[in-house]
């Protein structure tokens, strides 16, 4: 059973399903990373044996009166390299589903609903963490592939639509903005030759850590430490390079090429360079997100910096700490660790408030005035026009939760994450404060109830009910 357990609508219940076959709670049901843990684990195992197959062919070959040893032999050798194969094709067609997948939840027609479609995503998976409890860092390990994935497909597009990088291949896919004009030929081609490479890449990026030799290091050897425990500094670097040479190993070796179907030369021709092509691109931004030399890495580096803070494993989570998110990257950019464009593209789609995030406010009347109560809101929109004044979906009114509603933008003048704003409201006495805590507290926690004003909110409760996961609906 998936860690996710409350009945849902269907977008949720897709999302959770996609998750699951990424990296699943539990083994056994088939996903991406139980592909990357069999190919490292028992992979080298049938290499060998066809090693084996094909020395014992030879021998058999060159020695007489061994014809049905030899016939034996090679189908044994045919079997085995069969079994090598189609386990090769099965991981990348599973790749593949899944990526047609996301791209089916988060893409549409238009730019537009292609944001709002993205934005449902991002916050969904936001939503169904309740943040620093129980065994929360395997849950956000599990969370944090897709997240990165949409991140990185919403980035390229600014990439792509502003010419902020100069390489190559994305200079040759331009045009890619014409998917959103109805031009089929651009979806195909973003779709193959961009959208699936930048997936495989987000998905993939730590698959190195699942290897033996980095299980060892991250689990001991006797599988009995915390695996998401701050490492010395020896044990880090040795895991760094393991995930480098292993993950780049599972791109090259364990997807390659996918299968051509067909029998039309020609054809064939025209699909092989087409896939050494786009693997090339996946291979090149893969090495780069490690190495950091071309700037094309960053595609996905910089959501996975990004994601480190929002679904953070660290012992010290805080969701109070989830606006860093965007500090970090600002800050990485200044020192020239980070391009600095796409730094700021990036903050420019993620604004200061993560999708998901429970925002505090203080409601205005009609004339503009602050009233003398707070309510409780959640990020739902990507692209803000001002990054630290989140497009949120209000969800109580008049101190009562609500399941519908308009967007609204919360602005930096009214949002308790401010501490100024917080003593505005400080002001009105304590009492009052108490009767508005009292009708809301279920959501905050308790250093939040303490402080009377609370900065933010955990929206998680609330989204775990069905009919409040329309979030991204229109009013009615």
């Amino acid at each position: 059973m998936s860690t996710f357990e409350h009945p849902d609508n269907h977008y949720t219940q897709q999302v959770k399903q996609l998750i699951e076959q990424v990296y699943p709670k539990d083994n056994g049901l088939g996903s991406v990373y139980e592909d990357a843990r069999h190919y490292f684990t028992l992979t080298p195992d049938l290499q060998a044996h066809i090693a084996e197959l094909q020395e014992k062919l030879e021998v058999a070959e060159n020695t007489s009166k061994t014809d049905g040893l030899v016939a034996q032999l090679k189908k044994k050798l045919k079997l085995a390299k069969a079994k090598l194969e189609n386990e090769r094709l099965e991981r990348i067609d599973r790749l593949e589903s899944i990526a047609l997948r996301l791209i089916a939840l988060t893409e549409d027609d238009s730019y537009e609903e292609t944001q709002l479609l993205s934005s449902k995503f991002l916050g969904t998976v936001m939503l169904l963490t309740r943040g620093p409890e129980g065994n929360f860092a395997k849950v956000h390990q599990r969370l944090k592939p897709l997240y990165k994935a949409v991140l990185a497909l919403r980035l390229t597009d600014k990439i792509l639509e502003g010419g902020l990088l100069q390489d190559p291949y994305l200079l040759e896919m331009k045009d890619a903005m014409l998917r959103f004009k109805g031009n089929r030929h651009w979806q195909e081609k973003w779709q193959t030759e961009v959208a699936i490479p930048i997936i495989t890449c987000a998905i993939l990026q730590d698959i190195g850590l699942q290897a033996s030799e980095a299980r060892e290091i991250l689990l001991g050897p006797d599988n009995d430490l915390d695996e998401f425990r701050v490492l010395d500094n020896e044990p880090r670097k040795a895991l760094l390079k393991i995930n480098y040479s292993r993950t780049m190993d599972y791109l090259k070796n364990g997807l390659g090429l996918p299968g051509y179907v067909g029998n039309d030369k020609d054809e064939r021709d025209q699909f092989i360079r087409r896939h050494k092509a786009i693997n090339q691109f996946t291979q090149s931004v893969m090495k780069d997100a490690f190495i950091s030399k071309t700037g094309l890495g960053e595609i996905v580096k910089i959501p996975q910096i990004y994601v480190s803070i929002v679904l953070s494993t660290k012992p010290d989570y805080s969701r109070k700490s989830l606006p860093k998110g965007y500090m970090l990257i600002e800050q990485l950019a200044k020192k020239g660790a980070l391009n600095s464009k796409l730094a700021e593209a990036f903050i420019n789609i993620v604004g200061y408030f993560p999708l998901g995030f429970g925002i505090t406010y203080i409601p205005q009347n009609e004339k503009g005035i602050d009233r003398e109560q707070y309510e409780c809101a959640i990020v739902t929109r990507l692209n803000p026009r001002n990054p630290a004044e989140p497009i949120c979906r209000p969800v109580t009114r008049n101190l009562t939760y609500i399941s519908f509603g308009n967007d609204e933008v919360i602005k930096k003048s009214t949002n308790l994450f401010f501490p100024a704003n917080r003593k505005k409201l400080m002001r009105i006495g304590r009492e009052r404060l108490i009767e508005i805590m009292s009708q809301l507290s279920d959501n905050f926690t308790p250093d939040a109830i303490d402080d009377l004003v609370p900065s933010f909110w955990e929206p998680s409760d609330y989204f775990s009910f069905k009919k409040n996961q329309n979030l991204w609906n229109k009013a009615r």
